[in-house]
C-alpha cells in the first residue's frame, strides 16, 4: 500500500511515499480502510522531532487524524463494526490506504455528517469546546483572546465562544487571515505582523481591563505578553506551541494579578464528560449554526508542500488529504 512512512527527523523534505505492508490489527483492533487524512499539527511536529510523547518509534505511518470504513476487526472486537464509518484521532497511520487503530478509541461518524467533515470535525470542534466549557468555565460576557484565529481550532473557538455570549478577539499574522476571522465571528481582530503590541491593543479593545480568557496554540518567546492583558481572576490555556517553549511563568506575578496558566489536553476532558457534549457538538454542526474551516481536499501527492505551508504560517482552516476519497 502507499504510505507516508516517517524514518528520520527533518524538514518537510523528508517526507517523501512509499510502499508499505497492509497492517493486521491486533487484539482490540480493527483495520481501516482510510478515506481521508487531515493535517494535525502532531504530524509535523512528529516529524520535525519537537515531540516525544506518545509518538511511535521509528519507522511509522504519519498521519494523527483520519476516517475510514472498518474493513476487519481483530479479535475481542464486535464483528458488527465490519463496515461502520469511524473517525480516529490518537492513532497514528493515516497516510495510507489501510490503518490499524484501537477499536474502543474510535469515533462513529453520524449520518448527517458527510466524509470530509467527519474527517476533521472531531479533535479541532471538540477541543474548542472543552476549553471554554470544561476547562475556563467560559460564562456570558467574557472577553476571550484566540490565537491563530484563521486556524482550525481558532475558527471553532470563535463560533463556540459566540454562542456562549462572549466577545472573541483573535490574533492572526496577515491581512487575509484577519478577513478569515472575521467571517467566521471574531469581534476585533489584531494583525501581529502589523501591531506587535497586540497586548496593548488587547487592553484597549477591554477599557484596560484585559481578557478573562486567553487560549495559546503557539507559546513561543512572546508568550509573556498573554499576562500583560489577562484580567483579573483570567486564565491562559495553553494547547501547543508551534512558535517554540514558552519562557518560565513568573509565579509572583501570578498571585499579583490573581491569574492563572494552564494546560490543555482534550483526552482529560473528555474523560470527565464521558462524551455527553457529543449531542450538542453534532446538532450544531449539522444545523449549520457551526461552521467547519474545510479546504478543498488535496491529494497526498502533496504533502511536503502542505507541512512547509503549516508549519510557514501559510494555511486557514485544515488541510485535508484524499487517500481513498468517498467510501
Amino acid at each position: 500500500m502507499r504510505a507516508v512512512v516517517i524514518t528520520q527527523n527533518g524538514g518537510p523534505d523528508t517526507l517523501s511515499i512509499t510502499d508499505a505492508p497492509i497492517p493486521e490489527p491486533a487484539e482490540g483492533q480493527v483495520r481501516i480502510k482510510v478515506a481521508y487524512c487531515a493535517l494535525n499539527p502532531l504530524d509535523t511536529h512528529s516529524r520535525a522531532g519537537r515531540i516525544k510523547w506518545g509518538v511511535p518509534p521509528m519507522p511509522f505511518i504519519s498521519g494523527y487524524e483520519y476516517s475510514g470504513c472498518v474493513e476487519k476487526v481483530g479479535a475481542g472486537v464486535d464483528a458488527s463494526m465490519v463496515g461502520k464509518r469511524v473517525a480516529s484521532a490518537g492513532s497514528w497511520g493515516g497516510c495510507a490506504e489501510f490503518a490499524v487503530a484501537p477499536a474502543k478509541s474510535l469515533v462513529h461518524i453520524p449520518d448527517g455528517i458527510d466524509w470530509i467533515l467527519g474527517t476533521v470535525y472531531y479533535t479541532s470542534t471538540l477541543t474548542a469546546w472543552h476549553m471554554l466549557h470544561t476547562m475556563a468555565r467560559m460564562t456570558a460576557g467574557d472577553v476571550v483572546v484566540v490565537h491563530s484565529a484563521a486556524g482550525a481550532v481558532g475558527v471553532m473557538t470563535t463560533q463556540i465562544a459566540k454562542d456562549i455570549g462572549g466577545t472573541v478577539i483573535g490574533l492572526v499574522g496577515s491581512a487575509d487571515k484577519a478577513a478569515y476571522a472575521k467571517s467566521y465571528g471574531c469581534d476585533h481582530v489584531i494583525n501581529e505582523k502589523d501591531d506587535p503590541d497586540w497586548a496593548k491593543k488587547v487592553k484597549e479593545l477591554t477599557g484596560g481591563r484585559g481578557a478573562d480568557i486567553i487560549i495559546d496554540g503557539n507559546a513561543g518567546p512572546t508568550a509573556p505578553k498573554n499576562l500583560q492583558c489577562l484580567a483579573p481572576l483570567g486564565q491562559v490555556i495553553y494547547i501547543g506551541a508551534m512558535a517554540g517553549q514558552a519562557p518560565d511563568v513568573n509565579v509572583s506575578g501570578l498571585i499579583a494579578g490573581s491569574a492563572a496558566v494552564r494546560g490543555f489536553v482534550m483526552y482529560h476532558a473528555m474523560a470527565k464528560t464521558k462524551s455527553a457534549e457529543f449531542k450538542e457538538v453534532h446538532e450544531k454542526l449539522m444545523s449549520g449554526k457551526w461552521k467547519f474551516p474545510l479546504n478543498p481536499p488535496i491529494p497526498l501527492d502533496h504533502i511536503v508542500q502542505a507541512h512547509d505551508d503549516f508549519e510557514n504560517r501559510r494555511t486557514m482552516g485544515r488541510t485535508i488529504f484524499v487517500i481513498g476519497g468517498d467510501l
